[in-house]
């Protein structure tokens, strides 16, 4: 015997839409005074409450066989609204596959929990970029650049995953202090254990007439779907000249520079620039943060 299939059950019913049914004609209701003013003292005819009835229960019963038909469910006439509208924004969700629902980012690590209704998420993660070289007051020669962070990409359906999910956003790395010391590395970054951006190396100090050595460490995409991406290296110093950070993707690395505090990476990811020697101790650029971007999908 064959399978019996069992239909979601709709009780909201259109009300006098059978042929020949006792009903104003379009063209009477829509010259009829009480359509503005409503039925008062004395008796309305069968004819236009029949209309009045059919114009609403059509659209009422229209509209629930549609929330039944997209969430294969019933819809009941047992005056529970609020499971009604439950209804009606599942059935719209439902009928809108693809809509972006919400975008949610991380500057911080913290955890990702989706917003109802989500069926796929885009997530986009950063890693943080390398601090670059600093130089100590003795040195006649620049730093190096720090590397920068990597990037991955990736379009996750949400039920192949465990939710909620972890998020690490990766620090920058530190500048290197102004006696020579090498940059700090940038963190890494991650989407639970699916997908990491890890962090570019800092790039190497100087206290002499030797320039900073380039990072041996630059931050990769690891477990994307859609891109897995090798940031820049940390250039090395040309001369008293600092090197360049590496540049992150969508961003950029921090230039050589004279003074303490600049020289930093660009946001998000990018390596920190070397500290140039010019018999002045000064840091290194700080690299930039990680970020993370979550786009949700319904």
């Amino acid at each position: 015997m064959g399978e019996n299939t069992l239909m979601a059950s709709n009780n909201f019913k259109p009300f006098a839409v059978g042929a020949g049914a006792n009903v104003l004609s379009q063209a009477e209701w829509e010259s009829l005074a009480a359509l503005a003013s409503g039925f008062t003292s004395g008796k309305a005819s069968s004819a236009q409450v029949n209309k009045a009835l059919r114009q609403a229960t059509t659209i009422a019963a229209i509209i629930a066989q549609f929330i039944s038909d997209q969430n294969a469910a019933d819809v009941l006439d047992n005056g529970d609204t609020t499971t009604l509208q439950t209804q009606l924004k599942s059935a719209l969700t439902a009928y809108t596959p693809g809509r972006l629902l919400a975008i949610k980012t991380f500057s911080a690590s913290g955890t990702y929990t989706p917003t109802n209704g989500t069926k796929k998420i885009r997530v986009r993660i950063w890693g943080g970029g390398g601090g670059g070289g600093g130089v100590s007051s003795a040195a006649t020669a620049g730093a190096a650049g720090g590397a920068g962070g990597g990037y991955t990409e990736s379009l996750i359906t949400l039920s192949t995953i465990t939710v909620p999910v972890s998020v690490v956003v990766g620090a920058g790395g530190s500048s290197g202090n102004a006696t020579g010391g090498t940059g700090g590395a940038g963190g890494s970054s991650s989407f639970g254990s699916l997908i990491t951006a890890s962090g570019g190396g800092g790039g190497g100090g100087t206290t002499g007439s030797t320039g900073g050595s380039t990072p041996t460490v630059v931050g990769n995409g690891s477990g994307g779907s859609i891109f897995n991406i090798l940031a820049q290296g940390g250039q090395a110093p040309v001369s008293v000249t600092g090197g360049s950070g590496g540049a992150s993707f969508s961003s950029f690395g921090g230039t050589g520079h004279y003074s303490s505090g600049s020289g930093a990476g660009g946001f998000p990811g990018g390596g920190g620039g070397g500290a140039n020697g010019v018999t002045t101790a000064v840091t290194g650029g700080a690299g930039g943060a990680g970020y993370v971007i979550i786009e949700e999908f319904a």
